[in-house]
């Protein structure tokens, strides 16, 4: 939950987007669901015949998919579930069914950028029956190598006080690109870094943080696949990547191991943070797919 110091702060950094943040909080009411002893804060909103479902609970609470639902919920419905109170990826799965069974989203198009790709691999290789579409964004594909057991040990006995920092400065190398943009976009891309801040303030815990850490130690341990792990899957993908994002490579590990997979690269120069910097064709480049999708039912 937000408080009116993180306001404050936001508003200095940008008035007019934080005035457009605060009009979307007041617009659109968190729900909750309680599941197996947890609690499933999401939005439900928009209107459309196609569910996009995207995920929160890592970088903070689901506010931060504020630009995601102003870009879709016009022509979609969609639902944005945090899952930070979950740390089994099975546990996970069944929770966010809970959520698209009371919405009654009976099938979803998933869409997940950075860490939330991660969260959309996870659900989509236990539940892909329900998936028409699966939309991954400057993500990473699972990898063994990459899962270092002392590593979340580590963490596990680092105060929140010293994880907090760390967090920030990867978060600011995955924000660093060196191509010039408009003011405008350059005043949104610090609203986001300093809205992002806010979250790792005010909404982290050692208990959320942990939890998303071990989802995403379990993705690299458990959550390999090939072409192979989804049979009579009929569903298209859709790899999104920019030529200098951090996670390049693990484009192509996609690409091949993802079924009916198609690719669209932003232009270099723009890291990590392409498709932020070039909004409005990210959205619409999605929506197009969603768009086929309906199209072929």
């Amino acid at each position: 939950m937000m408080d009116e110091r993180s306001f404050e702060v936001l508003r200095k950094v940008s008035p007019a987007e934080s005035e457009r943040f605060q009009a979307f909080l007041k617009s659109h009411q968190e729900r909750r669901l309680e599941t197996e002893g947890k609690v499933l804060p999401y939005y439900a909103c928009g209107t459309g015949r196609a569910t996009l479902l995207t995920f929160a609970g890592g970088w903070g609470g689901i506010e931060l998919a504020y630009e995601t639902v102003l870009g879709f919920e016009r022509r979609n419905q969609v639902v944005v579930v945090d899952v930070s109170a979950f740390d089994d990826p099975e546990d996970m799965g069944r929770g966010i069914n809970c959520v698209l069974d009371a919405e009654h989203a009976d099938r979803v198009v998933v869409v997940g950028q950075s860490l939330t790709g991660i969260i959309s691999q996870s659900y989509f290789k236990r539940h892909f029956g329900r998936v028409d579409g699966l939309v991954l964004t400057n993500t990473l594909a699972p990898r063994k190598e990459r899962s270092k057991k002392w590593a979340l040990a580590l963490l596990k006995v680092l105060p929140l006080r010293l994880l907090k920092p760390l967090v920030r400065r990867k978060l600011t190398r995955l924000g660093e690109f060196h191509k010039e943009i408009a003011p405008d976009v350059r005043e949104r891309r610090r609203f986001a870094m300093a809205l992002i801040g806010c979250m790792i303030d005010s909404y982290w815990t050692k208990r959320n943080t942990l939890n998303i850490l071990k989802l995403a130690f379990a993705f690299n341990e458990r959550d390999g696949y090939t072409v192979d792990s989804f049979p009579g899957w009929r569903g298209r993908a859709l790899i999104i990547t920019s030529p200098d994002d951090p996670y390049y490579p693990d484009a192509g590990l996609l690409m091949n191991n993802l079924p009916n997979a198609e690719k669209y690269e932003f232009p270099s120069g723009y890291g990590h943070t392409a498709p932020q910097i070039h909004r409005d064709v990210f959205h619409q480049v999605i929506q197009e797919f969603i768009d086929r999708l309906e199209a072929k039912q």
